[in-house]
């Protein structure tokens, strides 16, 4: 259910990004404005970072692009990697690998010394957002569990009476 609901939730969200162009390229200014208000609040959505769709920019940047399909490709990885038996999250250095790269170019970027492409920024954020679902999915999981175990828990309680 976890991961069901985590792939509906990435599909409308990856569809909202090319929503906004979309409804731009067709006129609709007012819709498209709301789906990349929408986005404001995650992304700078500056014009120059972003990939464009018929001469409008995405509602997010190149490496938010690239951190969301990230995110989309390990979600599609997670049955044949984890399973949806195991709750395991990955490793740290697993982790740390992953996100080097975007931290390093984020880095350098803000110090100026370099002003990376959106390609790499693309890049650099996919592969953070790859392992971004082992994490996401795991924890909603074990979420869901708890309560569960607590509701089932008080269930027995009211059965129980007091003590």
């Amino acid at each position: 259910m976890v991961y069901a609901a985590t792939v509906a939730g990435t599909v409308l969200w990856l569809a909202a990004i090319l929503l906004a162009p979309w409804l731009a390229g067709r006129g609709a200014d007012g819709a498209a404005r709301i789906v990349y208000a929408v986005f404001a609040p995650v992304c700078h959505q500056d014009p120059q970072r972003c990939f464009a769709l018929g001469g409008h920019p995405l509602a997010v940047c190149g490496r938010c692009l690239g951190i969301y399909m990230g995110f989309a490709a390990g979600l599609a990885l997670t049955p044949f990697v984890r399973g949806f038996s195991r709750l395991a999250l990955p490793r740290g250095r697993i982790f740390a690998v992953l996100i080097l790269p975007m931290a390093l170019d984020g880095v350098a970027g803000v110090l100026g010394l370099w002003r990376s492409p959106i390609g790499v920024r693309f890049v650099t954020g996919f592969a953070w957002g790859t392992i971004l679902p082992f994490y996401f999915v795991a924890g909603v999981a074990d979420l869901v569990l708890i309560r569960r175990r607590r509701r089932s828990g008080r269930g027995l309680e009211k059965s129980q009476g007091p003590t």
